[in-house]
């Protein structure tokens, strides 16, 4: 559909992806309690990233003894309990 979109609009489809995001962003309020990294170069924004990346890999992995269904709440035969 996008690809079409484009086509038809004579535009690439990130800018019609683009120009969808700013519609909604005008629309919606985006929540994000991020912070974004203070950088001013490519490399400092890659580094920044680089540190996201080590923080994430480092995490312990959340053991369950539930199954991922149990957990969403599905019974043997894919019905919400």
């Amino acid at each position: 559909m996008i690809a079409h979109r484009a086509k038809q609009a004579g535009v690439s489809a990130d800018d019609i992806v683009c120009e969808a995001l700013l519609h909604v962003g005008q629309k919606v309020q985006w929540r994000s309690n991020a912070t974004r990294p203070k950088v001013e170069t490519k490399e400092q924004f890659v580094a920044a990233l680089d540190e996201i990346a080590a923080r994430c890999a480092n995490r312990e992995p959340i053991l369950d003894h539930l199954s991922a269904d149990e957990i969403i709440g599905y019974d043997d035969f894919g019905l919400p309990r």
